[in-house]
């Protein structure tokens, strides 16, 4: 049914000490209806807490235990199974239905169920309406709308009426359809029950109820009809609808068939021309060293008009034009298709078809695809880096290979020229008497400190030497601000002074930091010690100053007030242990009212039994063998304790 089942009963509880006077104000008030009080959760309490709270009354209203008379005269029956109940409403036992008298050993394990079931088909039967779920069947890419979610008005409504090897909730009917409706509270439908519902092909949905059982089954009716979620265990216009899916698939997948063929016959493949070419954009490649980057084979090159050497130098150009700007593989596209480089009949086939093609055996590829094929192929020769969203850049290594073909002849001169910018700039940071004696000229020849070789010397090494001397250079000044030192390698530039100053700076700095750092411990110290001692006064009050003051077992034996000033460590420890103090002065505190409370209890009880009130005290503080040598009064501390005493009392009014 998608209900709880009967789970292994437990032993029901009894009321504690101090809820016997309302038990007995509940048992004396059995007249009261709580009908409308009925919980969803309740009607199950039966197979899940072992005692019923709710049964049905003879005009089949489910009544709650609370509001009927106790014994037979509740006058109710199980939901479940029409067997007579019994209301036990005693003060030793918690209150709930049971069966009357057990019939050859029959036992009931659907009363919660049948409730529920009866509920909900009267709620059907007032309105004759209910919110139906959408179905929606899906498949390679398409979709089938089954039914819209809709309200459904019906002309009746059964219960429990066998359909086929089943028994559904609850059956809608509407002329001669029928619909099966479920309700779920704490399993799902079982699969061989939906199996079942399939070979019949009926309409059948699933209501979910499980977060409405701490609702009163007055206030879930339209949850029922509406609100509560809801699915389609089976409808019977599903087969059709997947039907439908699988006739249009057929169709797209034989038009789809038709164009493949059509493009394997169209298409003819071009290969890298073993001579190479003389077009604009090949020249321009070769002419900076790169011709071995391009006349690549590509599978899909047959869908361009032009040798595979030029359009790939095309896309090459955009490419490094591109530096630093974002470049994407459509920006390699939109230059082929600007210059009229690409054959029409393939210019916007999709990836889909384009694969389906290349599945025939041709070596083909979408012109988007084969531009990207030539990018991984600069990118497997570490030229190109690719990134999200089909964005590309070039390489270091690229990079150099464009700059050593372009600036070969210049680069002496050029970076000669950098150089003397450079220094001249590093020059005017210092102040003019510390660079009144340097010539740049005689520091460009002079062979630097610790390296074998000078500036004029450095200009003609590669690239990466070049970049890395280049970068020592501008990186002086940070390493003077962030690490003074001795023996700092300042490349034969006048910056003794400004070292100078740095490293007496960073003297006085390191000096002031530690003062700072002192004076910080010691606030800290004094911050944690003060906290401590506001906390333990907020928790153990008179006696703060003795306990932070004592060794403590919580503090490794130091003090608390020791443990706190010595750091964050000692201080969690000490706030540990001040908790520990707290948590046991108040169950003292809890104990001695406890006692309190139960001798309280006694006395009174005692009193009530002697008729001389001097005998009853003499019996609270007199010794007994049988509490251990102790009086009443020392020997009771909780319920359980005076319990032992009252057994010893007289069990009727006494005069000794």
């Amino acid at each position: 049914m998608g209900l709880g089942k009967r789970a292994a009963g437990g032993p029901v509880t009894s009321p504690s000490y101090e809820n016997l006077d309302r038990t007995s104000a509940v048992r004396n008030n059995a007249d009261v209806s709580a009908g409308d009080s009925v919980l969803l959760g309740q009607l199950f309490a039966c197979t899940e807490q072992g005692g019923g709270l709710v049964a049905e009354a003879t005009d089949g209203r489910l009544v709650h235990i609370d509001g009927v008379p106790s014994g037979l005269a509740c006058n109710c029956v199980c939901p479940g199974c029409g067997r007579q109940m019994v209301a036990k409403k005693g003060s030793v036992q918690a209150r709930h239905f049971a069966h009357y008298a057990q019939q050859d050993g029959r036992t009931c394990v659907s009363a919660g169920e049948t409730a529920l079931h009866k509920f909900a088909k009267r709620v059907l039967n007032d309105r004759l309406q209910i919110a139906l779920p959408a179905m929606i069947v899906k498949g390679q890419g398409d979709q089938e709308i089954v039914v819209q979610a809709e309200r459904r008005t019906f002309d009746r409504a059964i219960l429990e009426k066998k359909e086929g090897q089943i028994v559904p909730d609850v059956v809608l009917l509407l002329r001669d359809r029928r619909l099966l409706v479920e309700f779920k509270v704490t399993h799902a439908y079982g699969e061989e029950k939906i199996a079942r519902i399939r070979e019949m092909d009926v309409g059948a949905i699933e209501i979910d109820l499980s977060k409405y059982r701490d609702h009163r089954l007055n206030e879930i009716g339209d949850q029922i009809l509406y609100d509560a979620p809801r699915i389609w265990l089976h409808n019977p216009r599903e087969r059709e609808a997947r039907e439908k899916l699988e006739d249009r698939a057929r169709g797209r997948a034989e038009e789809k068939r038709k164009q493949v063929d059509r493009l394997s016959g169209l298409y003819r493949h071009r290969t890298p021309s073993p001579k190479g070419g003389n077009g604009a954009c090949e020249m321009a490649i070769k002419q900076d060293g790169l011709g071995d980057f391009i006349n690549l084979p590509i599978e899909g090159a047959g869908c361009f008009t032009v040798p595979v050497a030029e359009w790939q130098a095309a896309v090459l150009l955009r490419l490094i034009s591109a530096d630093d700007k974002v470049f994407r593989t459509r920006n390699g596209m939109a230059t082929l298709r600007q210059r009229g480089w690409v054959d029409q009949t393939f210019a916007d086939i999709s990836d889909e078809l384009a694969s389906a093609v290349k599945e025939t055996g041709v070596p083909f590829n979408s012109p988007p695809k084969a531009v990207e094929a030539y990018l991984q192929q600069l990118e497997r020769r570490g030229l190109a880096i690719s990134g999200s969203t089909e964005t590309w850049r070039i390489s270091e290594i690229l990079r150099q290979r464009i700059e050593e073909a372009r600036e070969l002849r210049e680069r002496p001169r050029k970076r000669k020229s950098d150089m003397c910018d450079l220094v001249g700039d590093i020059l005017s940071r210092i102040p003019q008497e510390e660079t009144a004696s340097f010539i740049f000229e005689s520091w460009w020849k002079l062979v630097l400190p610790g390296r074998g070789y000078s500036p004029f010397e450095a200009a003609q090494f590669n690239e990466g030497d070049w970049q890395t001397l280049r970068h020592e250079l501008v990186n002086i000044p940070t390493q003077i601000r962030f690490s003074p030192r001795e023996t700092l390698d300042l490349m034969r530039l006048p910056y003794q002074g400004v070292l100078g100053r740095a490293i007496e700076q960073k003297r006085l700095q390191e000096q002031e930091r530690e003062r700072a750092k002192q004076a910080k411990l010691e606030a800290d110290r004094i911050a944690r010690v003060a906290n401590l001692r506001d906390r333990a006064s907020k928790l153990i009050g008179s006696e703060t100053e003795v306990w932070i003051s004592t060794s403590n077992v919580g503090t490794g034996g130091r003090s608390p007030l020791d443990a706190a000033a010595s750091g964050e460590t000692g201080y969690e420890d000490a706030l540990r242990a001040l908790g520990t103090r707290a948590e046991e002065i108040t169950a003292q505190r809890r104990a001695a009212e406890r006692k309190a409370r139960a001798v309280a209890a006694l006395e009174a009880v005692a009193y009530s039994r002697y008729y001389d009130p001097n005998r009853a005290a003499l019996w609270m503080r007199s010794k007994r063998r049988e509490l251990g040598g102790k009086s009443p009064e020392e020997f009771t501390t909780d319920d359980a304790t005076r319990q032992r005493c009252v057994d010893l009392l007289p069990p009727k009014r006494s005069h000794r």
